[in-house]
């Protein structure tokens, strides 16, 4: 006997990882958590999502051809809900002094880490070493990649410049250009990409 998906009158689903992707004819190849080749339709309909090698889709077999129907995220989750949770501060760096400015805070919105905040009265490195001033919640995925300029207070005529970097391990690192110790640093607009 056999089933109406014999013949494409049934639906079935299956996930697949994407290999190659030709635009020209519409299809994708893709292999399956079987390991077998799958040719997709490349139909996406009223979406701003792009099929990509490497990609995990869920197909759709409607008539017989498998089509996308929805992509995987295989990311990490966001364990924090996107909440603003305060920064574990390191060698002697504490919150702001002034109580017009913001703690330090990050949350993960998106699969970015986002900083806020301002810090102070810590000990600063010498000119083009990195010095960790402070580390990311529990919660938060374990690896990233991203670095900013960030404001700082500079001595009167001095030019430069603190650098602060969000390593692979979730430390906020910064890294100043001029020799001088700032009375505060403000993480605002640090950004980092989670991996």
């Amino acid at each position: 006997m056999q089933s109406a998906s014999t013949h494409g009158l049934g639906w079935s689903l299956k996930q697949v990882s994407l290999r190659e992707v030709d635009w020209a004819k519409k299809l994708a190849l893709g292999v399956d958590t079987e390991g077998q080749y799958v040719e997709v339709r490349l139909g996406v309909r009223r979406s701003g999502i792009i099929p990509r090698v490497g990609q995990t889709w869920l197909v759709d077999r409607d008539f017989g051809m498998w089509c996308l129907t929805a992509m995987i995220d295989l990311g990490a989750p966001d364990l924090t809900g996107g909440e603003w949770l305060p920064l574990t501060l390191r060698n002697g760096w504490s919150g702001p002094t002034n109580p017009e400015d913001c703690a330090p805070e990050a949350r993960l919105v998106n699969g970015w880490i986002e900083l806020s905040g301002v810090i102070t009265g810590g000990t600063v490195p010498a000119v083009g070493v990195d010095l960790v001033v402070a580390s990311l919640a529990d919660g938060f995925p374990s690896r990233y990649r991203g670095n900013a300029i960030v404001a700082s207070n500079l001595p009167t005529g001095a030019t430069g410049y603190v650098r602060a970097a969000v390593t692979a391990g979730g430390d906020v690192t910064i890294r100043v250009a001029t020799a001088y110790t700032p009375v505060w640093i403000d993480l605002t607009g640090l950004n980092a990409r989670v991996k």
